[in-house]
């Protein structure tokens, strides 16, 4: 993949109860230089009472959208499995949030980080990372203007299962993508092979599920990097939209499971081998990371 191509990306938007969902749409679009070559699929957990989404959206081509009640959603990576289904052989692929802005030309910039980082460390790369926070409503007034990179950030039960993220250091003499250590789900590009190399867990409920990500794509081979220039907005504050556990009473026997298999995932227990690569070991994660997943 060259940084002059001009490739299909596939795009994965999950949306739960989330006002800022069209906005996000509008922006992805809106701010591309070739919208032409996305093609997007929204798994759409839809609340009584939500609008729809205006009709210039709904026109849009390459546009899909996979709507279920909220009610029936079993989380975010069920969510995002669902979504997975539908990829067809694009070159490149996007796994973002329902809630985000760009900037303009961020395709281009970003497939061109990819390229480089691609050329550095093989075909086996993905380009991640917490983007910057927005504020809704607030224009670019509300818009932090400084790249990150991500560090850990909490454990339950010794297990890591959150992440954080501070300014990427001496950011602006870099001149290239940096090589990283986590995953953000908030933002992945990669080639499409991605998704049937290291497809979602459906089981792992929401937390710890990045850094599990993280760690599977590392053992099949796969290399991360963080932008090195900002190239879109994440709405960190939850004011516009609804989180999953405040409306499943289940969500916590749900998150207790996806501990019980994080730790049988970082152990290699053999029930979980099919979730890992061959290329490379958990412990080579860990020292990738200089972090244990798992303390005791």
């Amino acid at each position: 993949m060259s940084a002059l191509s001009r490739p299909w990306i596939f795009v994965q938007i999950p949306a739960y109860c989330d006002s800022e969902l069209a906005p996000t749409v509008r922006s992805l679009y809106a701010r591309a230089d070739d919208p032409g070559r996305l093609r997007t699929v929204i798994a759409w957990q839809r609340a009584p009472g939500e609008e729809d989404l205006p009709e210039d959206l709904l026109q849009r081509r390459g546009l899909e959208i996979l709507e279920s009640p909220a009610a029936e959603s079993r989380g975010p990576n069920w969510a995002r499995h669902e979504i997975q289904h539908r990829y067809s052989g694009e070159e490149l692929t996007l796994m973002l949030d329902s809630h985000m802005r760009f900037e303009q030309g961020w395709d281009a910039a970003a497939t061109g980080m990819l390229a480089t980082a691609s050329a550095r460390s093989g075909d086996r790369t993905l380009l991640t990372g917490y983007l910057p926070g927005f504020i809704p409503r607030a224009g670019a007034r509300g818009r932090r203007t400084q790249p990150t990179r991500i560090y850990p950030l909490h454990r339950q039960d010794g297990v890591l299962t959150r992440l954080t993220s501070y300014v990427l250091p001496f950011w602006r003499q870099l001149d290239a993508p940096v090589e990283a250590e986590y995953l953000s789900l908030h933002f992945v590009l990669a080639p499409g092979e991605f998704n049937e190399a290291v497809p979602h867990d459906p089981e792992i409920y929401f937390f710890g599920d990045e850094v599990a990500l993280g760690c599977r794509a590392y053992t099949h081979g796969w290399t991360l990097w963080h932008p090195h220039r900002v190239i879109g907005w994440h709405a960190y504050d939850r004011s516009t939209r609804v989180p999953h556990w405040e409306t499943h009473r289940d969500w916590h026997a749900a998150h207790l499971s996806t501990l019980d298999r994080l730790r049988g995932l970082f152990a290699e227990d053999p029930a979980y081998r099919r979730l890992l690569g061959r290329e490379r070991s958990v412990a080579d994660y860990e020292r990738h990371i200089m972090t244990r997943l798992v303390v005791r």
